[in-house]
């Protein structure tokens, strides 16, 4: 503990040791919490655009910034334990902090898509005889929201993916397929 005892005159040992303890903090948020969740690659089909969602990797980032951040403000006053065990109790209140509000923006999205959905009026698309000169049929009040079939399976898929969605950005990109997907369909009935 030698070295612990002058962390205060070594600025570069202390920076180094606090951001040990603050990543330790947030690692151990994700063990005690069982939610692992790993580096994702997500892509959106409308426009070809690709985006990465961390997952969990996050969390010790996230710890490590908390735990020098909180330890700065007592570098002069406080013991190196103190602020090794300051640095990982703020590691872990800032991944745990991080995780419930990251949780809270996707269940808000998820919660907004799942209303706007049960509030349509979503219907198969089929074609009638030409002849008749009828292009739909269903029903016309409200307004209905015709899909095809492989447009009906998308849906079903997109609905599945948002439910599943580890953070907001994914959430939403989902949610902006499904808006481009049901305001095709909202062409159709016109």
């Amino acid at each position: 503990m030698d070295i612990l005892s002058h962390l205060n005159d070594h600025f570069w040992t202390y920076l180094l040791f606090i951001t040990f303890a603050g990543a330790v903090g947030g690692v151990g948020n994700i063990l005690i919490s069982g939610e692992f969740q790993r580096f994702r690659k997500i892509i959106n089909y409308e426009n070809q655009t690709v985006y990465y969602s961390l997952g969990s990797i996050k969390e010790p980032f996230v710890g490590a910034i908390g735990g020098i951040l909180t330890t700065l403000l007592f570098i002069e006053t406080a013991s190196a334990q103190y602020l090794l065990y300051l640095a990982l109790l703020t590691g872990f209140g800032s991944s745990a902090f991080l995780k419930r509000y990251v949780d809270q923006k996707t269940d808000q999205i998820i919660d907004q898509n799942n209303s706007a959905i049960q509030n349509e009026n979503i219907q198969i698309y089929a074609v009638k005889n030409e002849a008749d000169g009828s292009k739909v049929k269903g029903i016309m009040s409200p307004s209905p929201i015709y899909l095809t079939e492989e447009e009906m399976e998308r849906l079903a898929k997109l609905q599945a993916k948002v439910g599943e969605a580890v953070g907001p950005k994914e959430a939403k990109l989902y949610q902006c397929e499904i808006n481009s997907l049901l305001s095709q369909g909202k062409q159709r009935s016109f």
